[in-house]
Parts: structure tokens; C-alpha cells; sequence
């Protein structure tokens, strides 16, 4: 199989606490779900020479942010390759934005709304520390993508967001709308401080359970399986993709190499006896739930 893509994550380590992200328990910090860790540059370098056809590499990670590595601009060497990164944007060195920007590496800022509501969704992110990143980077000739996930308490402020984008020269606007928008924000004191819901003004939050939701988390004992026969997997694989985890881990894709207790690891290697299941009862239920048609 020809491999022309690389989806990496950096770096497992990150300063926002969003609810929909893995790396926590909606909002709430999970202690002991995954090892913090900068994927190792010599690590990094072995992976690139095993895979000569690449043509991208993507820093979009699973459980932390590219920004957090102290050396992301050493990881966007000038090469044939084209870069991209996905950031919160509000944190990162000054001068690494300046230099990934002179390297032409495009950067996707995950800005969820304006100064009065990113912090909702991308809790611990500092508006004022974001918009220096924005701008300096910009300022510097780099290509941004502004990407806003539509919620209920920012929906209302989609063309305002997007004439800001102009005004501060991002390239590109996106609004997009995702699967993890039906939940409540933890605090870390086990309080729900407020709900993430889709962009319906209809869908009131329910009641939930914390403490039996943080039980289940943790729980290594849990498991799941799809029963359903898929006709057919969509697999970004097959279409030339390996995801590599910050411990300079191989997987078939991101959706397996979370290696949570409830969500355990599916390494490249065992792509084979994954595929295989596909068109069974037995599928994989990540492959199932993220990629069964």
C-alpha cells in the first residue's frame, strides 16, 4: 500500500480542556488515561524515511496540541512535503509561528466563537493570547484557516466570526458542525458549570450522572461491541493514511490510537485481522461507529 499522508500528533500534551476531547472526562482531568509526552525527533525522522512517497503530513493530534512541542518547527523542514497544523492557537513561542509561517506551513485555528464564547467549548484557552498567535502568524505571510464548530451558544455568531476572519486575514472560514455536541462541561470539582449542545435552539441539556460517567471511564472492565454488519468501511488507511501517536506509535488511523481503558489501541500491524471483521457482526466497534456505511 502506498502511503502519501501522514496525521501526526506531536505532542500529547495540552492546555485547553474542551468537553468533547478524549483527553479528558467532558472537562473533567482524568488522571492516568494516556502518557504526556513530545514525540521524539529521532523517532520522527525514522517514521519519514520508512514512508519516501509522502506528499502531506498533518500535526492534528488525538489528546494534545502540536503547538505544546518545544521543537514543532524542527518537525516542518523544508522538504516536498506539504505541512499543516491544527492549534487552539493560544499557546506555542512567538517566534515559532513566525518561523512555520516562513516555512509555509498552514495553520487551522480551532476558534469556536468570539471573545464572550470560545472559552465555553475551549475551556483554559486565553482570547487575548490567541489573537497575538493569530496575528503574528498572519503577520508574518502565513496561510490560517479559521475553523468554528457550530454550537447552540455560538450559532448566532457565525457571520460575525467570519468578518473578523477577513479583518485579521485569514485565508479561509469554516463552519462546521460535529457528532460531539450533546454534553455537559465537568469541572474538575465533579460540578456541571454548563452544557455544549448542538446548533438547535430545541435541544434542551438531560440529566446526567457524573460520578457514574467518571466510573465508567475509568473502568477497565468496560466493553462494547457493535453487532452490525457493515456493507462497507470508508478507511482513510486504505486511501493512503497511517496515523502516528506522540510515542511515535503506528495505527491505521487516529480513531485507534486513543489506548484508553474503555478504547484500547489497534496498532498498524494488526490492520490485517481488523479488516478482516468488517463485513461480520464482529466488527471493530470504532471502526463500526466511525467509518461503517
Amino acid at each position: 500500500m502506498l502511503i502519501i499522508n501522514l496525521h501526526i500528533e506531536a505532542s500529547s500534551y495540552c492546555n485547553a480542556r474542551c468537553p468533547g476531547c478524549p483527553r479528558n472526562g467532558y472537562g473533567y482531568p482524568i488522571e492516568g488515561l494516556f502518557e504526556q509526552k513530545h514525540l521524539d525527533l529521532s523517532k520522527y525522522e525514522q517514521i519519514l524515511g520508512q514512508y519516501p512517497d509522502l506528499k502531506t503530513i498533518n500535526f492534528c493530534g488525538n489528546h494534545g496540541d502540536p503547538m505544546m512541542h518545544p521543537d514543532v518547527v524542527k518537525l516542518c523542514q523544508p522538504t516536498n512535503i506539504i505541512y499543516s497544523i491544527a492549534t487552539n492557537g493560544s499557546i506555542g513561542r512567538l517566534d515559532s509561528y513566525v518561523q512555520l509561517a516562513k516555512l509555509g506551513v498552514g495553520i487551522t485555528f480551532g476558534i469556536d466563537g468570539l471573545e464572550d464564547t470560545n472559552h465555553l467549548y475551549r475551556q483554559g484557552v486565553i482570547w487575548n493570547n490567541l489573537i497575538l498567535r493569530v496575528k503574528t502568524f498572519i503577520d508574518a505571510g502565513g496561510s490560517a484557516i479559521w475553523q468554528f464548530i457550530r454550537f447552540q451558544h455560538n450559532m448566532d455568531q457565525v457571520e460575525e466570526a467570519k468578518a473578523l476572519s477577513k479583518q485579521l486575514g485569514f485565508k479561509k472560514f469554516e463552519a462546521i458542525d460535529v457528532g460531539r455536541n450533546h454534553m455537559p462541561a465537568i469541572q474538575p470539582d465533579k460540578t456541571i458549570s454548563h452544557w455544549i449542545l448542538p446548533p438547535d435552539k430545541n435541544i434542551k441539556p438531560t440529566e446526567f450522572d457524573v460520578e457514574r460517567y467518571l466510573k465508567m471511564r475509568t473502568d477497565p472492565n468496560t466493553t462494547y461491541t457493535s453487532e452490525r454488519k457493515f456493507n462497507s468501511i470508508s478507511c482513510e488507511h486504505l486511501d493512503g493514511s497511517v496515523y502516528v501517536n506522540s510515542e511515535g506509535e503506528l495505527f491505521p488511523c487516529c480513531y485507534h490510537g486513543f489506548g484508553h481503558v474503555d478504547r484500547p489501541k489497534v496498532l498498524l500491524k494488526d490492520f490485517k485481522n481488523l479488516q478482516q471483521n468488517w463485513n461480520t457482526k464482529s466488527c471493530n466497534p470504532i471502526c463500526a461507529d466511525t467509518c461503517g456505511r
